[in-house]
């Protein structure tokens, strides 16, 4: 029996790639969730080009949340916006990380503020075929997000003030524009005299800044009306009826929502006037982009 030609073996070596990858893709969604992916257009909006879709904690539908590669597939996906929460350790970093100890998420345990960089490090948020995920630092996930291409979402989940002006200083030397979103209402205002002073790279001008809230109500707006320069974020799958969205677009208070998982809800909400959209599973594209360059960080990977 003649041997295979080499055209032969070529197509042999990459169907097995093809079905390699799309082996390892259904491991990592049966390992991550059981949620369906949406497209936008599954919304049924007819032009979807005003529409900002946020990627809620990374891709976190089909990597680990707040990880480097939640961000990967963020891109893949075709998200431009990113959303990720940070927190500080017991030696000052800040570290990507939604919850205020590493219990949930890691294999380890214990709060962020009494442990050090170096201690989160060693733990893994999981690991599959012989790949670690790990908590990385704000420094990182930055970075990785201007060799992306992606829009960084920062929520701030540490309490206080007296970082703000750092944290601030510290984003701007690395990207050139952001958005910063906290529940804390001092926070916002805090950063919003910051970006007004003009003495920082970041400004009103290259940076959003939005108010998370869990409703629309005439108290919040009364709050919201002190800066129109601080956006509302609210709950939007349990508030934003039409009368409460006009009140505050009416005040000039930029509007987005989180966090919206449903085409329906979705659609509804942008008749309504929004067209900020933080999501899990609704994504740019159904499908992600598939592609041998890795992204390189520091030699870790």
């Amino acid at each position: 029996m003649a041997a295979p030609s080499n055209k032969k073996r070529k197509i042999f070596a990459a169907v097995c790639i093809v079905i390699a990858v799309s082996l390892a893709t259904l491991l990592v969604l049966k390992h991550f969730t059981g949620n369906k992916i949406y497209a936008l257009e599954s919304t049924g909006i007819a032009d979807v080009s005003q529409i900002t879709l946020i990627s809620h904690r990374g891709m976190s539908s089909v990597a680990p949340e707040n990880t480097l590669e939640a961000a990967e597939q963020a891109a893949a996906y075709g998200y431009t916006h990113i959303e990720f929460d940070i927190r500080q350790t017991k030696d000052g970093v800040w570290v990507v990380l939604h919850d205020d100890s590493i219990n949930r998420t890691t294999n380890g345990s214990g709060k962020i503020s009494n442990l050090t960089y170096k201690q989160i490090f060693e733990y893994r948020v999981d690991e599959i075929d012989g790949k670690s995920f790990y908590i990385p630092s704000l420094s990182e996930m930055l970075n990785l997000c201007n060799n992306l291409g992606l829009h960084p979402v920062i929520e701030i989940k540490q309490e206080g003030t007296d970082f703000i002006t750092q944290l601030v200083q510290s984003v701007g030397y690395i990207v050139s524009e952001c958005t910063f979103i906290t529940f804390d209402r001092e926070q916002t205002e805090m950063i919003s005299e910051i970006l007004s002073s003009g003495e920082k790279s970041l400004t009103h001008e290259n940076t959003e800044l939005y108010w998370l809230v869990k409703d629309l109500s005439d108290q919040t707006l009364e709050t919201a009306k002190s800066d129109t320069l601080i956006g509302v974020s609210f709950k939007g799958n349990k508030a934003g009826t039409p009368d409460e969205i006009k009140k505050f677009t009416d005040a000039g208070l930029p509007l987005a929502t989180w966090t919206i998982d449903s085409p329906e809800r979705l659609a509804e909400l942008y008749a309504l006037g929004i067209t900020t959209f933080t999501t899990n599973i609704i994504a740019p594209k159904a499908v992600p982009e598939v592609t041998t360059d890795e992204v390189t960080r520091d030699g870790r990977r």
